[in-house]
């Protein structure tokens, strides 16, 4: 099961893997989200009990309970950089082993961390050996094999204190993984992963951000605005409540003026006097055009500041809440000067109908991730024998 505890909404998400390694999606819950700030837990009660209803919504169309959820982090305490390390090879005719590999990318990550910061990620861009770059080293001859490895990090305490509402709420948590990877594994193509593409993940609360290049992820980071901040403005700008104006802005908003016309009106109510008032369609899509060039220009910047910049990317990808606003990707094609589209979950079975939406571009990622982590991943040391009999009694029970 993947769960996505985010700022405005806690959402879980159960699947099983069929026989064509296809995904079939089994249930799903979602409740709003009440004791998280911009992906940071400030109300432990209230993220207990939003994960619990998330989670047994999902279970009850399911059909089953659930106890082990990936789950997804944001939040801008989230920090990344690159990192590089090499190792020689004792034996080069025979080729590059597993613990060469082992042993490379754990010099990678071997780094002078802080001691309120910890690794969430490390992630293998490429490998370099004599023969210069190549995805997969195994039994590759070569004398010295090195690495490029992606390392995000995060908070101690934002990691702990999440880990802890989803203990609480009498669930395991499996693995956590920053939530613009998992969005990346549900709506991006490899084709796109390969030409070079850049996310933007448009959460309530932040604006997560993942870049691939060559088929790998090279740079990941966190805006600290999001949806609220557009339903806030829209709140401020036409004096109505945060309830309205969300209502507003997800039935009439529009991402750039220029594609409403004058004569579009709608009524709100005025919180002061209770009045009602007509509005202007163009209005709104004023204030909420001016908030999304300030986020895709922050990212932008974000972006110019360090190694990595538009040359790594043909195009942009839009996914999350408001990436339903009408007219967000002709917006994102006039600030970055490159194709744009939506994206939303593809390649599944099941209720499509319902998760066919960029809402739940991340908790299906985070499913996803789940099953490839589960059965493709097997771990090292003292969790493979709980691994093979974890596997074990699943292939059983096709019996039963």
């Amino acid at each position: 099961m993947g769960l996505d505890v985010g700022t405005t909404k806690v959402c879980a998400i159960i699947g099983e893997q069929d026989d064509d390694s296809s995904l079939s999606v089994l249930g799903v819950g979602s409740t709003p989200s009440l004791g998280l700030k911009k992906g940071i837990v400030i109300d432990t009660d209230q993220t207990v009990e939003s994960i619990q209803k998330a989670v047994q919504k999902a279970s009850n169309i399911a059909g089953v309970e659930m106890h082990d959820l990936v789950v997804g982090i944001a939040g801008g305490h989230i920090q990344c950089h690159n990192s590089r390390a090499s190792v020689e090879i004792v034996n080069p005719s025979r080729g590059v082993t597993r613990s060469d590999i082992i042993r490379v990318n754990s010099r990678a990550k071997a780094l002078a961390m802080p001691v309120d910061r910890e690794i969430l990620h490390s992630i293998p861009q490429e490998y370099i050996t004599d023969s210069g770059s190549v995805k997969n080293p195994k039994g590759q001859v070569t004398t010295k094999l090195e690495v490029n490895v992606h390392i995000v990090t995060a908070a101690v305490t934002s990691v702990q204190n999440l880990m802890r509402c989803v203990k609480q709420a009498g669930y395991n948590t499996n693995a956590i993984l920053l939530e613009s990877i998992a969005s990346s594994e549900a709506i991006l193509h490899e084709e796109e992963k390969e030409l070079g593409v850049l996310l933007i993940d448009l959460g309530g609360g932040t604006t997560d951000i993942a870049i691939f290049s060559r088929g790998h992820i090279r740079y990941t980071g966190v805006i600290p605005l999001g949806g609220d901040n557009i339903t806030n403005d829209i709140a401020y700008m036409l004096k109505i409540s945060l309830f309205d104006a969300e209502n507003v802005k997800k039935k009439y908003g529009c991402a750039m003026a220029s594609l409403t016309r004058p004569e579009e009106i709608f009524t709100v109510t005025k919180v002061v006097n209770d009045k009602k008032e007509t509005v202007k369609r163009q209005e709104l899509a004023d204030i909420i055009e001016a908030r999304l060039e300030e986020i895709f220009h922050l990212v932008s910047e974000r972006i110019n500041a360090t190694s990595v910049h538009d040359k790594f990317y043909a195009g942009v990808v839009i996914t999350g809440g408001s990436a339903l606003i009408e007219g967000i990707a002709e917006l994102g094609e006039k600030v970055f000067e490159c194709p744009c589209r939506v994206g939303i979950p593809h390649g599944l079975k099941g209720m499509t109908s319902v998760v066919s939406s960029p809402i739940y571009a991340t908790g299906i990622g985070l499913m996803r991730h789940g099953f490839i982590d589960a059965l493709n991943q097997p771990p090292n040391g003292n969790g493979l024998y709980d691994w093979i009999q974890k596997n074990l009694l699943r292939l059983l029970s096709f019996f039963k």
